[in-house]
């Protein structure tokens, strides 16, 4: 009986330092382990905490971009070695600088690398983002960049110092040349048009994608891949000065391109959308158009006098809004029979003389220099254009005078 009692302590005995043994190895092991991970170096964080901030990859070949609706007339490829973001729903510039410059202040220069984007508050999903490697700008850069050289004067048998380049600036961008408005005389004669849609009456208001009807097909000569622009037929305008009929202001409204034909119809697709289309809208053969370029010039005098160039008056503002500033785009009653062409420069100014009728101050009275416009579309007798500098506002009436 002794020998059994002493048997069941020293059993358990073994048993109870079994236990101790085996709760201090685990909780040296989980001690072991957490001193591991806590001594682990940063690149061993997951790989989407580490690379939040990291650059798009570079572009081994050219990348075509997928078509998708937006307002921005966005590259079709972009070349390879530059490096894309993608634009997601939500995405911003100034989120987009955050994430790969770490600094949402420098969002500029994302936009700059990107100049198909007019507005850089609107970005649509599927754009394509070039994000340019961040560049330091010394302060010996910037003051080199800001400084202005000037040739010195050749000395007697001296060589000459060629003048620095004139820098070149776009005049309008796609979406200024192919959804512009413009004033016309032959919307009489257009006689093609949209007379349905894929869904019939279900939908009213026509944009990117959608399928039309057009009134002409096989017979007429329309073949799948010709391309047309629509137009929208606004109202007829009159001068607001002489009151005589100028013709029929009309606006670009979107490109449809022929999938299909028929005998006498053809099926189409909007390929390029500026603005609602409507069945029963004009359509006009599209024409590829350049966007156009000016050079620097020093800015017009404000105190000048009238000249002797040709001299015409703001007819028609766009959105007939009547009163406008720099950036807005205005119709005038010069066009090619007078000489003006894409890039033709324009002084906007009002004679001062108003309210001295009669008087004997009426022609001692200098004008009034308002700013200056440059063509971009140009008709027989009117052309488009827009305000690019300005001093004062610019309404239906003003003059012009070619710079």
């Amino acid at each position: 009986m002794k020998k059994a009692s002493f048997l069941l302590v020293l059993g358990l005995t073994v048993c109870l330092l079994f236990l101790g043994y085996g709760r201090s190895s685990a909780q040296e092991t989980q001690t072991s382990s957490e001193e591991a991970q806590a001594e682990a170096p940063a690149s061993a964080a997951p790989a989407s905490e580490a690379g939040s901030s990291d650059m798009p990859a570079v572009l081994e070949a050219e990348m075509t971009v997928a078509e998708h609706w937006s307002k921005n007339p966005y590259p079709r490829t972009i070349a390879a070695g530059a490096r894309v973001h993608v634009v997601e729903r939500g995405d911003t510039l100034w989120a987009l600088a955050q994430r790969y410059y770490n600094n949402p202040f420098l969002w500029p220069q994302i936009w700059d690398a990107n100049k198909y984007i007019p507005n850089a508050h609107w970005i649509y999903p599927g754009d394509p983002i070039v994000v340019p490697p961040l560049v330091p700008i010394t302060e010996e850069k910037m003051a080199e960049e800001m400084s202005e050289e000037v040739p010195e004067e050749p000395g007697p048998g001296g060589p000459s110092v060629p003048a620095p380049e004139k820098r070149a600036f776009p005049i309008a961008l796609d979406q200024d040349l192919y959804c512009s408005g413009f004033i016309t005389t032959n919307a009489d004669q257009w006689t093609m048009r949209i007379i349905g849609n894929e869904q019939n009456y279900d939908k009213v208001s026509l944009t990117l994608f959608d399928i039309v009807y057009i009134n002409q097909g096989e017979a007429e000569g329309i073949s799948p891949g010709d391309e047309f622009t629509v137009i929208y037929r606004g109202r007829r305008l009159h001068h607001p000065v002489n009151l005589k009929g100028l013709g029929d202001y009309v606006v670009q409204t979107g490109r449809i391109k022929v999938v299909a034909t028929q005998e006498h119809t053809a099926t189409a697709e909007i390929t390029y959308s500026c603005d609602a289309s409507f069945v029963g809208n004009s359509i006009i053969p599209f024409e590829p158009k350049e966007v156009p370029v000016y050079t620097e010039l020093p800015p017009i005098d404000r105190y000048s006098v009238e000249g002797p160039n040709t001299k015409g008056f703001v007819v028609f503002t766009k959105d007939d809004l009547g009163t406008v500033a720099q950036g807005n785009e205005i119709q005038i009653d010069l066009g090619a029979k007078d000489g003006i062409g894409v890039g033709t420069r324009l002084i906007l100014y009002r004679p001062n003389s108003r309210g001295y009728e009669g008087t004997s101050f009426e022609k001692s009275i200098p004008r009034h220099v308002l700013g200056e416009m440059i063509v971009y579309s140009v008709q027989e007798g009117t052309s488009t254009g827009r305000i690019i500098q300005m001093y004062d506002y610019v309404e239906d009436g003003d003059s012009v005078e070619v710079r």
